[in-house]
């Protein structure tokens, strides 16, 4: 669990336990000291559990969903390197049409590889 969503837990005991947002503000700082939410999210947080909400995971978000790095582009990536392990993360990028950061994530977060003396090996 991240801190964020432990704090946010802990708000939301505090409240269930009849305490306000400016003691559990004040319990928070002394607990995660510099790593703590701020003032003013951890009263939203308490507004939103006082209005009867009960996730603490942030809402999901709009926009434009990603469109490099999807299971397409993902196995696209996966077969270039499998058959030439000394492509650049630029040679990469630019055969797949994505952006170098994108093209990184894929091979250090999705398919979990790293460089070692100019090939992408997975990790082990």
């Amino acid at each position: 669990m991240s801190e964020i969503n432990e704090q946010r837990v802990f708000i939301q005991f505090r409240l269930k336990l009849g305490k306000n947002a400016t003691e559990t503000y004040t319990m928070i700082k002394t607990a995660f000291w510099n790593d703590s939410l701020s003032r003013s999210v951890i009263f939203e947080w308490f507004k939103r559990f006082k209005d009867g909400r009960q996730s603490t995971e942030d809402d999901p978000r709009s926009g434009r969903p990603s469109t490099s790095r999807n299971d397409d582009v993902v196995a696209n990536i996966y077969e270039k390197v499998r058959n030439d392990r000394r492509l650049t993360v630029r040679e990469l990028a630019n055969e797949a049409g994505i952006s170098i950061g994108s093209c990184h994530e894929i091979l250090t977060e999705n398919l979990q590889m790293r460089r070692v003396a100019a090939k992408f090996v997975p990790r082990g």
